[in-house]
């Protein structure tokens, strides 16, 4: 999933609907793709995204530390992180949920993988059928939370 992870970050925000629960679930939510970051600065290997920071151990540990400043804010955390690897899931790339115990990744292969940046990401995933139809689901249960609260 692309640019409905925006409109899924944001339904997570919608149970206690604030700009400051909005953005902090976007920054969640992002937050294991910062892994790009860092194999694209040459830090790490060219096979590092969609690692470390798309594991239960990797949303539990940020989950545990976000707990120390908020409990509230630990359960937004902890379901926005969870949520990406789920909308990433889709992805022949798998997501290695179990690692460091089990180094499989799980996948649901519903669309192929384009890549994590650029243009050729973009026009390779929304050329597949089931991008749209993951992002249009993603993007009605958003207008569906956004109903329930009394948004619009």
């Amino acid at each position: 999933m692309q640019l409905g992870h925006v409109p899924l970050a944001l339904s997570v925000a919608t149970f206690d609907w604030s700009p400051k629960t909005a953005a902090f679930c976007l920054a969640m939510h992002f937050l294991p793709n910062a892994d790009s970051l860092v194999e694209r600065s040459g830090l790490v290997g060219p096979k590092f995204h969609c690692t470390v920071t798309h594991t239960i151990a990797f949303a539990v540990v940020v989950s545990a530390l976000v707990a120390i400043w908020s409990p509230h804010y630990a359960v937004f955390a902890f379901v926005a992180i969870m949520l990406h690897f789920f909308a990433d899931m889709g992805s022949t790339v798998g997501i290695p949920f179990f690692w460091p115990f089990i180094k499989k990744r799980y996948t649901l292969a519903l669309f192929k993988d384009t890549g994590y940046w650029g243009k050729e990401m973009y026009l390779g995933y929304y050329r597949q059928p089931m991008a749209w139809v993951l992002e249009a689901g993603v993007v009605i249960f958003f207008v569906f939370r956004l109903n329930q609260i009394g948004v619009i």
